[in-house]
């Protein structure tokens, strides 16, 4: 064999081991071979090395039982396998770390390197560890079965697992001991907590431990307290309130309950209460409740000027008492504590509100606020009960009024519910306001024109209503709106016009009959007057004479024939309609009354506005409408420049306006502007005329299904409208 190794040394040129041998009595030999070469690098010699006094065997099982089992060897520097414990495992090659993944850990200080790797003939997982000699090239290997390797980290684990397992029991023994004394006052909380939430605040919460827990229980009984106190005063001021809605002019009635409920809520001795007088003549109202309200009587002047200019006064100790109602330093305190208030509205002072505690006693913000609380809902019921005596004043003045007057009164809601009837109402349509109240209208009156009013859309309705037995009333109703304009219903005054009705029936008979009996003589006497020239010369004075008589005769037949015009109009007698242009009959009046208009220092124009089509309407009646209106423009507005006439359409309807730059007319004046005869006072003497007029422009607008109307304000002229 060393033969051979010498020769494998020549050849591969590099120092080699030969196969160890185990020699008897001296254990393994390894032998190693190093070439030596001469100049020429040619194998000249070879020096050879043996270990003989080294039991490799001896190593291999030290090394094999380092960790008690498994196996051990040594690799050379070419990766061969020179000692192991399996003879056939010798010289054979060692791969080492096949997959860097299984490294399990590297030691830097012997550059040793432990990995998982498997067993080549059983393929079963063991742990590898190796390490690199630092002087030499040679590597000792150790490998250990995983299940060694499990077994000696149990080994190795076992006290700390039975010192944890024990560290474990003792501390479920302790946590379920603390937990207990933690848990059972906790639930205690929780069933207290139930029981206040179901509204009994007296639940008792024991609470004797003095860690956080016994903290929490404490605080929990004060919030118990707290909110048991909060929820008194909230009844007390529900009680209050009550109180103050239901007291609305009994002030005897509701203030004792808010004086009670002050004494309940703050424990005190006393409470006063003083109202005062809106007259300095009338004395203030007293009010007091408790024992100590008595001994509180004289110092209510005292307080009250403590009071003025302020809205509140505290006194906490008896010092503060003493010396503010300035009671000498022998007498005895009546009381040791005390508040004051001042009750304002609308900010004026209404009186004081002030109570006392017998022994020192601190004022919290809490109590001052309930206090403050409390007299905010005296102010409440003071004025709920003012102003329930005004409203009642005023229904009692409102009662006697519609109770005493002639004119029948209907009062309804939004509904058309009747709400209020006055007598007279109640005798005109044989009613009994309590059976109709809360009905409605059309369920109690029969009169179609009355319920067309009370079912008006409008504003406001102006109707005049026959009655059966052949009484005429006019109804003015109008909607009632509140502040927010919302409807509220509708009031209809009926007021009793029969006797006028039968005076202007008895006038329009007498002046029908007269103009009647006039046209005869007039048409005469015209005729005559021009005769007279024909029979003789004149002189000027005669002619004058004459032509005077003719004007005179001139203006008789215009109000005779405007009279009888009206009277046809209002008799209701049948139009004599055609188809006609409104612009030519508008044409047709300023062509008429343009020389007089010039003459007047005015002149009429026609404005330019729709087109209109062709309406259904008596010419001559509203050619006549328009030229009164026309003329009344000259008469009553000259030398002010352009009258403008324009017919334009406006919905529905077609409307004429004639507008001056006139004086205008007096808000005085403007009511009765289209009544018959009637003339505006302040015009009379300067312009000629019937008074017939605007009542037949008025008339004549109606019966064609249209209206008449104006706007006119003093100084800016007028404007008259027709629709058709």
């Amino acid at each position: 064999q060393e033969r051979i190794a010498v020769t494998n040394a020549f050849t591969l040129r590099a120092p080699t081991i030969s196969q160890a041998q185990e020699v008897p009595g001296s254990g393994s030999t390894i032998t190693f071979v190093v070439p030596i070469f001469n100049e020429e690098d040619r194998p000249a010699a070879a020096l050879l090395g043996r270990v003989s006094d080294v039991s490799l065997a001896e190593l291999i099982a030290g090394i094999s039982g380092t960790v008690g089992t498994g196996s051990g060897f040594i690799v050379d520097e070419e990766a061969r396998i020179i000692a192991h414990p399996d003879p056939d495992s010798l010289l054979t090659s060692w791969l080492g770390v096949v997959d860097e993944g299984r490294i399990l850990r590297r030691d830097e200080a012997t550059d040793g390197l432990a990995y998982e790797g498997r067993d080549g003939q059983t393929n079963t997982r063991r742990l590898v560890y190796y390490v690199t000699g630092p002087n030499h090239p040679w590597t000792v290997v150790i490998t250990v079965p995983y299940d060694v390797v499990l077994g000696r980290a149990l080994q190795t684990g076992m006290p700390i697992i039975s010192f944890l397992a024990l560290a474990t029991l003792l501390f479920s023994i302790v946590l379920a001991f603390e937990g207990n004394s933690i848990a059972r006052p906790l639930s205690a909380l929780v069933k207290a907590a139930g029981q206040i939430t179901a509204g009994q605040y007296n639940t008792v919460i024991e609470t004797d431990s003095e860690d956080e827990v016994g903290e929490l229980g404490r605080a929990f009984v004060q919030m118990q307290r707290a909110l048991a106190k909060r929820l008194d005063e909230l009844s007390l001021l529900l009680e209050v309130s009550q109180s103050v809605s239901t007291s609305m002019s009994n002030l005897s009635g509701g203030v004792p309950v808010v004086l009670r409920g002050a004494i309940r809520s703050t424990g005190a001795s006393g409470v006063r209460m003083a109202v005062f007088a809106p007259t300095r003549e009338r004395r203030p109202l007293l009010f007091g409740e408790g024992p100590a309200s008595e001994n509180m009587a004289p110092y209510d002047r005292k307080i009250t000027r403590l009071l003025s200019g302020k809205r509140e006064l505290v006194m906490q100790t008896p010092d503060e008492v003493r010396q503010l109602l300035e009671i000498p330093e022998g007498d005895p305190l009546p009381f040791q504590a005390a508040v004051g208030m001042v009750m304002f509205m609308q900010n004026r002072s209404r009186g004081i509100f002030w109570l006392v505690h017998r022994q020192p006693h601190t004022f919290d913000n809490a109590e001052l606020n309930l206090l403050r609380t409390l007299v905010t809902q005296v102010v409440v019921m003071l004025e709920n009960a003012r102003l329930y005596s005004t409203a009642e004043g005023g229904r009692r003045r409102l009662a006697a009024v519609l109770s005493s007057t002639a004119d029948a009164v209907l009062v309804t809601d939004s509904t058309n519910q009747i709400l209020l009837i006055n007598p007279a109402m109640e005798r005109l349509f044989d009613l009994d306001a309590r059976e109709v109240r809360g009905r409605r209208v059309k369920d109690v009156i029969e009169q179609t024109e009355l319920i067309e009013i009370f079912q008006s859309r409008k504003p406001s309705v102006t109707q005049e209503i026959p009655l059966p037995n052949g009484e005429t009333f006019v109804a003015n109703a109008a909607t009632i709106i509140n502040a927010d304009g919302q409807v509220q219903g509708r009031v209809a005054v009926l007021h009793d016009i029969t006797h006028l009705k039968e005076l202007d029936e008895m006038k329009s008979n007498f002046v029908q009959m007269v103009s009647h009996d006039l046209r005869s003589p007039l048409t005469y006497m015209s005729g005559f007057v021009n005769m007279v020239p024909m029979v003789g010369d004149l002189n000027e004075k005669q002619t004058e004479y004459l032509e005077k008589i003719q004007i005179g005769i001139d203006q008789m037949n215009t109000l005779v024939k405007n009279i009888l015009d009206l009277g046809r109009l209002e008799a209701g007698l049948e139009l004599m309609r055609a188809p006609a242009q409104m612009i030519d009959i508008i044409n047709t009046v300023i062509d008429n009354y343009q020389p007089m208009a010039q003459e007047s220092g005015l002149e009429l124009v026609r404005e330019r506005g729709d087109k209109i089509p062709y309406l259904d309407l008596d010419v001559p009646l509203v050619q006549q409408s328009i030229a009164n209106l026309t003329m009344n423009a000259i008469k009553y507005a000259p030398d002010s420049g352009q009258v403008r006439l324009k017919a334009e359409i406006v919905g529905p309807e077609v409307v004429v306006s004639i507008a001056d730059q006139g004086p205008g007319i007096s808000r005085q004046d403007q009511q009765r502007l289209f009544e018959k005869f009637y003339r505006v006072p302040s015009r009379t003497n300067r312009a000629k005329g019937s008074g017939l007029g605007l009542a037949i422009v008025k008339s004549v607008a109606e019966r064609h299904g249209g209206r008449a109307w104006f706007a006119s304000k003093e100084g800016e002229g007028s404007t008259f409208y027709l629709s058709f």
